[in-house]
């Protein structure tokens, strides 16, 4: 290892369940020396590893997840031992995906109440790749009562159908579920089913 290389490992929201890939940096290019971090990032995006529109919410960060200023020289970093194997690699983090989906439970028959929840994508126990996951979910801790999982299904707002393989980050993309103001609809094909015992939209996820 030398002092003009330097390991970074990447760490995309999309790719939270999955472990990180790590690159070894060479810090001499094209003639120029990467002195910063923010020469560092500029390199990245300018390569294309990772997509420019994700520039605003790409950022570096030590293994504690405290975030670490673009002005920081390389070479202070390499003498503390950061970035200089793949073990010690500065963590660059890119929010490509949100870490929440935002949707309203919409019953057609009986309440007019419709009640917004927010799922936090990060703390799921398990992988969330498709809109099914999400369904399972919600069923899985009790939002939705058992029976009701025949007739429940995906609408955006303006009423076009979401199918279950849907991939939740396509949807974010789109901007759909992004926020409290623009949820995806959960349509629920019957009444709500307010009985002893029963745990549906009443309940939220914080």
């Amino acid at each position: 290892m030398t002092n003009t290389e330097f390991w970074l490992s990447y760490h995309l929201a999309s790719r939270v369940h999955l472990p990180p890939t790590t690159q070894l940096v060479e810090l001499e290019f094209h003639n120029q020396k990467l002195q910063d971090l923010e020469d560092v990032l500029d390199h990245v995006f300018r390569q294309g590893y990772v997509e420019a529109k994700y520039r605003p919410v790409t950022w570096f960060e030590r293994k504690d997840g405290h975030k670490i200023k673009g002005s920081q020289l390389i070479d202070v970093l390499l003498k503390e031992g950061v970035g200089r194997s793949p073990e010690t690699a500065l963590r660059l983090v890119v929010e490509d995906l949100a870490n929440t989906f935002w949707f309203t439970y919409v019953y057609l028959h009986g309440s007019k109440t419709v009640v917004t929840q927010r799922v936090k994508l990060n703390e799921l126990p398990a992988k969330c790749d498709r809109l099914a996951h999400i369904t399972n979910h919600l069923f899985q801790q009790g939002f939705l009562a058992a029976k009701l999982r025949p007739v429940v299904h995906w609408q955006k707002a303006c009423g076009v159908r979401v199918e279950e393989h849907a991939c939740v980050r396509d949807i974010l993309s789109a901007g759909e579920g992004t926020c409290e103001e623009k949820p995806l609809r959960l349509i629920i094909d019957a009444p709500p089913a307010c009985e002893a015992g029963c745990h549906c939209h009443h309940h939220r996820v914080l």
